[in-house]
């Protein structure tokens, strides 16, 4: 799991196109102030390039690569989001509890946390070591790998 790309947890809303990637599907967590709310999301990598976006509507996201082709999709549900691969195979969840994300695999292994305090996000691996962290200014967030370096960015 490849994580350090994600906004704020809080359950019961619709997810940012960032996150972290379990089986090359990208995992996302939730972002309070826009649930029930339709809008896109893009990527972008700490060159300026663009990445992937994200499309939202009513607690589902669409996931694009960079040559508009659908990657990926996530269901949310009360506290819980499944995440599914290109094929429509689950691919891993998220169960939130407050500030903290729990992420599992598709087998049901824990494989990853984020912890949300305030604007900033981190996010640890299966074994407790920080794996990296986000920080939101306003309709941006900015992603940080684990040595504090700026790896991305996504807007709204």
């Amino acid at each position: 799991m490849r994580c350090g790309l994600a906004a704020s947890a809080k359950p019961g809303a619709v997810f940012r196109a960032s996150g972290c990637l379990v089986a090359g599907v990208l995992l996302a967590l939730a972002q309070p102030a826009l649930a029930q709310k339709e809008f896109s999301t893009r990527d972008y990598d700490s060159s300026g390039r663009q990445g992937g976006r994200a499309e939202h509507r009513d607690g589902t996201t669409q996931y694009y690569d960079p040559s508009g082709r659908q990657n990926g999709r996530a269901e949310t549900r009360d506290d819980t989001t499944r995440y599914y691969d290109p094929s429509g195979r689950q691919a891993g969840r998220a169960e939130t509890r407050g500030d903290t994300t729990q992420f599992y695999d598709s087998s049901g292994r824990q494989n990853g946390r984020a912890e949300r305090r305030g604007d900033t996000t981190q996010f640890y691996d299966s074994s407790g070591r920080q794996a990296g962290r986000d920080e939101t200014r306003g309709d941006t967030v900015y992603h940080y790998d684990a040595n504090g370096r700026l790896t991305g960015q996504t807007r709204r």
